[in-house]
């Protein structure tokens, strides 16, 4: 597969990762579904992690930590996201979630030293206002505590892919998903027990089971793997530039299923919110090409909107 055809199967992907989590919400605790999801996702990609070596890329006392370190907080997002879509909308969660291309902006600030210029200063206003209207829309229903949840997670995938930057270029698609899950699994297996032993949501029901099967195999692991193929294949700001609409598509999927009714508010919080989010993802991008062409190559953090990705 092309990366440009990966990045495609990716978007769609990951515009379905709400519809998902909001499906499954009703019949599994976060934590549950979160942890089941990555457990059928490692099972998924265990024939591919035992070619080439790649288990012992895995497990190499140079990766390892690294890869401990994006397992954990990329397990941590996880868990809060698919807990946050029990009380928000699909459509919210997909919109509220833009905010992380902030998380990459103050990322740069803090370990790059790059300055906030008037003009980044006011693409993230627009970040803000957009997703600031919706929750102001949602203070008088239950969906602002979701809505809440979902800002405060992108910094930890921010953190997941700065730490991404510090592994060996030649590590491959399957190699990167893998590292995610495994140790991703770490982080939650504990929480998970916990949780199943003090009255966690779970369901043996054959429609929640396929609903988990869904979040395992197409959100835990080929969403995963299509997103590295993609960034390992093309160049990151055309993808990241693509990668960003996904809400838009979240929005229309959730619309056409009859998840909910669209609010104007909704809409003109999606359209603020994404010109907002593209613009400050130009001006990161601009800025590390920038720094790039001045000196040697520095750890830089993700380009934003690189996750949820989940």
């Amino acid at each position: 597969m092309s990366p440009l055809a990966a990045l495609l199967s990716d978007w769609v992907l990951t515009a379905c990762w709400p519809l998902v989590a909001a499906l499954a919400a009703p019949y599994y605790s976060g934590i549950l579904l979160a942890t089941a999801g990555l457990v059928l996702g490692g099972l998924s990609l265990a024939p591919a992690l035992a070619r080439r070596g790649r288990w012992r890329a895995l497990l190499d006392r140079k990766t390892a930590p690294i890869l401990a370190g994006m397992g954990f907080f990329s397990g941590m997002a996880t868990i809060i996201y698919v807990s946050a879509v029990a009380y928000t909308t699909p459509a919210n969660a997909a919109i509220m979630a833009q905010v992380e291309v902030l998380y990459s902006a103050i990322l740069c600030i803090v370990f790059l030293g790059e300055r906030v210029t008037g003009e980044q200063a006011l693409a993230s206003s627009l970040v803000i206002a957009g997703t600031g209207m919706i929750m102001w829309h949602d203070l008088s229903s239950p969906r602002w505590k979701g809505d809440l949840m979902i800002v405060a997670t992108p910094w930890m995938y921010q953190v997941s892919h700065l730490l991404s930057r510090k592994l060996p270029k030649h590590a491959d698609a399957v190699t990167l998903s893998g590292g995610r899950i495994v140790y991703g699994l770490i982080t939650t297996g504990p929480l998970c027990l916990y949780m199943a032993l003090h009255g966690g949501r779970w369901s043996w029901q054959p429609g929640p089971l396929a609903i988990l099967l869904a979040q395992g195999v197409f959100m835990s692991c080929l969403n995963f793997i299509l997103w590295y193929r993609a960034i390992l294949g093309m160049d990151l700001s055309k993808a990241t530039t693509i990668l960003l609409s996904y809400p838009a598509l979240t929005v229309v999927f959730s619309w056409a299923l009859g998840r909910e009714t669209l609010s104007t508010i909704q809409l003109i919080g999606l359209a603020v919110t994404l010109t907002g989010a593209s613009w400050v993802s130009r001006l990161v991008l601009a800025s590390q090409g920038a720094l790039r062409a001045a000196k040697p190559p520095a750890v830089l953090p993700e380009t934003p909107g690189t996750d949820l990705v989940p």
